[in-house]
Protein backbone atom coordinates (compact mmCIF):
# COMPACT_ATOMS: atom_id res chain seq x y z
CA UNK A 1 0.00 0.00 0.00
CA UNK A 2 0.93 3.53 -0.55
CA UNK A 3 2.26 5.39 2.31
CA UNK A 4 -0.20 7.62 3.93
CA UNK A 5 0.20 11.15 3.04
CA UNK A 6 -0.44 13.68 5.62
CA UNK A 7 -1.06 17.11 4.62
CA UNK A 8 1.13 19.60 6.15
CA UNK A 9 -0.89 22.60 6.86
CA UNK A 10 0.24 25.74 5.12
CA UNK A 11 2.17 27.89 7.36
CA UNK A 12 -0.05 30.34 9.02
CA UNK A 13 0.22 33.65 7.38
CA UNK A 14 0.23 36.54 9.62
CA UNK A 15 -0.46 39.89 8.30
CA UNK A 16 1.78 42.36 9.87
CA UNK A 17 0.01 45.64 10.00
CA UNK A 18 1.76 48.46 8.22
CA UNK A 19 3.56 50.70 10.59
CA UNK A 20 1.24 53.33 11.87
CA UNK A 21 1.74 56.51 9.96
CA UNK A 22 1.43 59.67 11.86
CA UNK A 23 1.18 62.93 10.02
CA UNK A 24 3.98 65.22 10.76
CA UNK A 25 2.64 68.72 10.85
CA UNK A 26 4.11 71.04 8.27
CA UNK A 27 6.63 73.34 9.75
CA UNK A 28 4.97 76.52 10.89
CA UNK A 29 5.24 79.17 8.22
CA UNK A 30 5.74 82.71 9.20
CA UNK A 31 4.47 85.28 6.78
CA UNK A 32 6.64 88.33 6.68
CA UNK A 33 4.58 91.37 5.75
CA UNK A 34 5.72 93.31 2.75
CA UNK A 35 7.59 96.44 3.63
CA UNK A 36 5.23 99.37 4.03
CA UNK A 37 5.17 101.43 0.90
CA UNK A 38 4.87 105.13 1.17
CA UNK A 39 3.74 107.15 -1.80
CA UNK A 40 6.25 109.59 -3.07
CA UNK A 41 4.41 112.81 -3.73
CA UNK A 42 4.39 113.91 -7.34
CA UNK A 43 6.47 116.95 -8.08
CA UNK A 44 4.46 120.10 -7.60
CA UNK A 45 2.81 121.32 -10.76
CA UNK A 46 1.60 124.80 -11.31
CA UNK A 47 -2.03 124.54 -12.23
CA UNK A 48 -3.95 127.54 -13.40
CA UNK A 49 -7.22 127.48 -11.53
CA UNK A 50 -10.29 127.08 -13.67
CA UNK A 51 -12.34 130.24 -13.98
CA UNK A 52 -14.87 130.12 -11.18
CA UNK A 53 -17.55 132.60 -12.16
CA UNK A 54 -19.67 132.58 -15.28
CA UNK A 55 -18.15 135.92 -16.28
CA UNK A 56 -14.62 134.56 -15.97
CA UNK A 57 -15.54 131.49 -18.02
CA UNK A 58 -17.12 133.64 -20.75
CA UNK A 59 -14.01 135.85 -20.85
CA UNK A 60 -11.65 132.84 -20.99
CA UNK A 61 -13.66 131.15 -23.74
CA UNK A 62 -13.86 134.37 -25.77
CA UNK A 63 -10.09 134.76 -25.62
CA UNK A 64 -9.65 131.23 -26.96
CA UNK A 65 -11.55 132.29 -30.09
CA UNK A 66 -9.10 135.06 -31.02
CA UNK A 67 -7.62 134.21 -34.41
CA UNK A 68 -9.67 130.98 -34.53
CA UNK A 69 -13.05 132.35 -35.56
CA UNK A 70 -11.83 134.86 -38.13
CA UNK A 71 -14.55 135.62 -40.64
CA UNK A 72 -17.44 134.98 -38.21
CA UNK A 73 -19.85 137.74 -37.32
CA UNK A 74 -19.67 139.37 -33.90
CA UNK A 75 -22.89 137.63 -32.88
CA UNK A 76 -21.51 134.23 -33.87
CA UNK A 77 -18.38 134.77 -31.77
CA UNK A 78 -20.45 135.82 -28.74
CA UNK A 79 -22.78 132.84 -29.17
CA UNK A 80 -19.83 130.43 -29.39
CA UNK A 81 -18.11 131.91 -26.30
CA UNK A 82 -21.36 131.66 -24.32
CA UNK A 83 -21.90 128.06 -25.40
CA UNK A 84 -18.29 127.10 -24.58
CA UNK A 85 -18.66 128.73 -21.15
CA UNK A 86 -21.64 126.51 -20.35
CA UNK A 87 -24.64 128.61 -21.36
CA UNK A 88 -26.49 125.61 -22.75
CA UNK A 89 -29.10 127.49 -24.74
CA UNK A 90 -26.73 130.02 -26.30
CA UNK A 91 -27.78 130.93 -29.80
CA UNK A 92 -27.07 133.68 -32.23
CA UNK A 93 -29.16 136.82 -31.73
CA UNK A 94 -29.14 140.35 -33.01
CA UNK A 95 -26.86 142.43 -30.78
CA UNK A 96 -29.76 144.31 -29.19
CA UNK A 97 -31.45 141.06 -28.11
CA UNK A 98 -28.72 139.70 -25.83
CA UNK A 99 -29.72 141.74 -22.76
CA UNK A 100 -33.29 140.47 -22.74
CA UNK A 101 -32.24 136.89 -23.39
CA UNK A 102 -29.20 136.42 -21.15
CA UNK A 103 -29.04 139.10 -18.48
CA UNK A 104 -29.40 142.77 -17.74
CA UNK A 105 -27.68 146.10 -18.37
CA UNK A 106 -25.16 147.25 -15.76
CA UNK A 107 -22.98 150.31 -15.21
CA UNK A 108 -20.37 148.27 -13.34
CA UNK A 109 -18.43 146.40 -16.08
CA UNK A 110 -16.91 143.08 -15.13
CA UNK A 111 -14.97 140.42 -16.97
CA UNK A 112 -17.32 138.36 -19.14
CA UNK A 113 -19.92 141.07 -19.63
CA UNK A 114 -21.21 141.56 -23.14
CA UNK A 115 -20.66 144.94 -24.74
CA UNK A 116 -23.53 146.19 -26.84
CA UNK A 117 -22.82 149.05 -29.22
CA UNK A 118 -26.10 150.60 -30.32
CA UNK A 119 -25.31 152.29 -33.57
CA UNK A 120 -28.80 153.09 -34.66
CA UNK A 121 -30.47 149.81 -35.49
CA UNK A 122 -29.99 146.26 -36.63
CA UNK A 123 -27.37 145.66 -39.25
CA UNK A 124 -24.89 148.19 -37.83
CA UNK A 125 -25.02 147.36 -34.13
CA UNK A 126 -22.11 145.45 -32.63
CA UNK A 127 -21.63 143.05 -29.69
CA UNK A 128 -18.35 142.02 -28.04
CA UNK A 129 -17.14 140.38 -24.82
CA UNK A 130 -15.45 142.44 -22.13
CA UNK A 131 -12.29 140.77 -20.76
CA UNK A 132 -11.27 143.49 -18.29
CA UNK A 133 -8.80 146.36 -18.28
CA UNK A 134 -10.71 148.25 -20.97
CA UNK A 135 -10.26 145.39 -23.47
CA UNK A 136 -12.76 143.22 -25.32
CA UNK A 137 -12.87 140.33 -27.76
CA UNK A 138 -14.49 141.54 -30.98
CA UNK A 139 -15.70 139.25 -33.74
CA UNK A 140 -15.64 140.49 -37.34
CA UNK A 141 -13.26 143.31 -36.50
CA UNK A 142 -12.09 143.97 -40.04
CA UNK A 143 -12.83 140.30 -40.75
CA UNK A 144 -10.95 138.95 -37.73
CA UNK A 145 -11.62 137.95 -34.11
CA UNK A 146 -9.34 140.20 -32.08
CA UNK A 147 -8.71 141.72 -28.69
CA UNK A 148 -9.11 145.48 -28.93
CA UNK A 149 -10.28 148.39 -26.84
CA UNK A 150 -13.76 148.16 -25.38
CA UNK A 151 -14.18 151.81 -26.34
CA UNK A 152 -14.12 151.90 -30.13
CA UNK A 153 -13.69 155.27 -31.82
CA UNK A 154 -15.92 154.07 -34.66
CA UNK A 155 -18.80 152.99 -32.44
CA UNK A 156 -21.16 154.42 -29.87
CA UNK A 157 -20.31 154.02 -26.19
CA UNK A 158 -20.88 150.42 -25.16
CA UNK A 159 -23.61 149.28 -22.83
CA UNK A 160 -22.55 146.44 -20.54
CA UNK A 161 -24.76 143.37 -20.28
CA UNK A 162 -24.23 141.06 -17.28
CA UNK A 163 -24.89 137.46 -18.32
CA UNK A 164 -26.64 135.56 -15.53
CA UNK A 165 -27.37 132.15 -17.00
Amino acid sequence: PAPEQTETPAPEQTVTPAPEQTETPAPEQTVTPAPEQTETPAPEQTVTPAPSTLGQRISAEAQKLVGVTDGLWCTQVVQQALANAGVSDAYQLWPDQYAGQYGYYTNDPQEGDLLYYNNGGRGVDHIAIYIGNGQAVHGNYEGKTVIASAYLSTAASPQFIRVVR
